[in-house]
């Protein structure tokens, strides 16, 4: 009788004894006759539950013998086909009763649920992984492309996306680009045709063409405005060409312009007086990693080469001054973060404008390298101090090595104290602003501490 009332707000209820031997059981759902809960009296309570479990049983024992009554514990008893039992179980001593009794909520359909949610929960996973995916996947390809792309609004003719290729052609860069309208990146006489492009093709839904002159380089652009429906709006996709002047310093040295390059035996770049790359072949791409040409065409050549800007200074200085050098010892840096000792032999290249420069580089074998070079010097592997004496102001050596230590120093006091700010600067005797300011200065602001 004393089972029966005890169980009546429970699905299994068990008198234990003294010694954690189950006396009598009842349950309220029949399905758990599978899991041999008729077999459960005689034995021990730690007998009928999985290995895992027999701890959580002692734990119910201990606690209900020292405050009458335990906290919830969950255990699992084992079934057929390896299907287990969980339940939830709470032990109680009752004054004056000489038996221990456990109420047990069965959480199969708590488990079932859990399941299901879990299931669903995965299955969104899958799905937003998979559009994850195929965003990323065009994006790379659009981002990719050598064809200049931008996405302008329609009605407020602001640039919504655009690839690098249109930044480097338009001569912005592309996070400047973004967010900005596409009038203000043309010269003031071309904006007014291209407002009426604009309008006209949004209206009629037409392709329009025109010529523009860009704001940033005064390059001659083509562009070709094609409307598309987004969202219930109608945006632009506009795509870029240069038009090649007839004083561009690459007319008239071919017809393909790539074409000579590519018949260098050697990695080739092709740069201007201040290092902005013309053009490279497929072999030095080949050596930087790096996808298209057109990542590479309109930057800066000290991106890829030199230790530091010291090196492309000097190699800049002495070809504005010789015209030719041979044997210049730098480094390659590709974009997998890797460099590499190599050999620049440069020449002027005559186009009947400004000057522009052909530039060769050949890895260094290590039979090459100088014995003086040390692989861990501040300076580079291949670019000695003592190589830059005579063509480079002392004083701009002394900044740069004054540069590159304080750099090292705060990298160290930053991984000695475990990227704590604060106690970085107390350790280099700054004021937290002053250090803040220089790791904007030196590129350090995500710098973790962690060599």
């Amino acid at each position: 009788m004393a089972l029966t009332l005890g169980s009546l707000g429970a699905d299994i209820t068990l008198l234990v004894d003294s010694s954690a031997s189950i006396i009598d059981v009842a349950y309220f759902d029949p399905t758990t006759e599978r899991f041999g809960i008729e077999d459960w009296p005689g034995r021990q309570w730690t007998e009928t539950v999985t290995g895992e479990s027999a701890d959580k049983i002692r734990s119910l024992i201990d606690e209900c013998a020292k405050s009458g009554v335990s906290r919830p514990h969950q255990v699992n008893h084992p079934g057929p086909r390896g299907a287990d039992l969980p339940v939830e179980y709470i032990l109680r001593r009752i004054e004056g009763f000489p038996y221990l009794v456990a109420y047990g909520t069965d959480l199969r359909k708590f488990a079932e649920v859990q399941q299901q949610l879990i299931q669903v929960q995965f299955e969104l996973e899958r799905e937003y992984r998979r559009v994850r995916e195929s965003e990323a996947r065009y994006r790379v390809i659009y981002q990719k492309m050598d064809a200049a792309l931008l996405v302008v609004d329609g009605e407020t003719r602001r640039i919504i996306d655009g690839n690098a290729a249109a930044g480097q052609i338009m001569g912005v860069a592309l996070s400047k680009l973004v967010g900005d309208t596409l009038v203000s990146q043309v010269e003031r006489e071309s904006r007014e045709r291209l407002m009426e492009s604009l309008a006209e093709s949004r209206s009629l839904g037409q392709t329009r063409t025109l010529i523009v002159s860009a704001t940033s380089n005064g390059a001659s652009l083509e562009l070709r405005i094609s409307p598309y429906r987004e969202n219930g709006k109608i945006n632009h996709l506009v795509s870029i060409t240069a038009q090649i002047e007839e004083d561009h310093p690459m007319r008239g040295l071919t017809a393909d312009k790539w074409g000579w390059t590519e018949a260098v035996p050697e990695a080739q770049i092709v740069i201007d007086a201040k290092g902005t790359i013309f053009s490279v072949n497929s072999r030095f791409l080949d050596m930087i990693h790096l996808l298209s040409r057109n990542l590479a065409v309109g930057r800066n050549v000290n991106n890829w080469l030199g230790a530091s800007s010291v090196d492309m200074q000097v190699l800049s200085s002495r070809l504005r001054d010789e015209g030719e050098v041979r044997q210049f010892l730098t480094v390659v840096r590709d974009d997998l973060g890797s460099s590499r000792p190599v050999r620049l032999s440069a020449t002027r290249i005559d186009t009947g404008g400004d000057p522009l420069y052909s530039v060769i580089v050949t890895e260094q074998g290590a039979r090459e390298m100088p014995a003086s070079a040390q692989a861990n010097g501040v300076h580079g592997a291949t670019s000695d101090f003592s190589e830059l004496i005579g063509r480079v102001p002392l004083k701009e050596l002394i900044r740069e090595s004054a540069d590159v230590i304080e750099k090292l120093c705060i990298e160290a006091a930053l991984t000695q104290t475990e990227n704590n700010r604060a106690a970085a600067a107390d350790l280099l005797g700054l004021s937290r602003q002053s250090l803040y300011l220089k790791l904007k200065r030196y590129g350090l602001e995500d710098y973790n501490g962690r060599s």
